[in-house]
């Protein structure tokens, strides 16, 4: 794979993408982890949502309360000392 820049994706859009190969994704960013844990930084965040996409299982799903928890786990809440 050739290392892209990101000027070059600007008018791609995964959804047309997926839906020609009839695929389907929920997106969810580092701004969805740090609305359940604002305490985090961006590089947290990213290192929560890659743990998730690892983790997560089909029967439960990727939900608020499972980034939640996996960011909980990663990361200990500031008054949890």
């Amino acid at each position: 794979m050739t290392d892209c820049k990101p000027e070059e994706f600007a008018d791609l859009d995964v959804h047309d993408l997926l839906a020609n190969r009839r695929h389907v994704a929920v997106i969810w960013s580092i701004e969805d982890v740090q609305n359940v844990r604002p305490d985090l930084d961006d590089d947290q965040a990213w290192e929560v949502l890659q743990a998730c996409r690892d983790r997560h299982d089909c029967e439960w799903g990727f939900t608020w309360t499972f980034i939640e928890d996996v960011a909980n786990e990663m990361f200990r809440k500031p008054h949890d000392d």
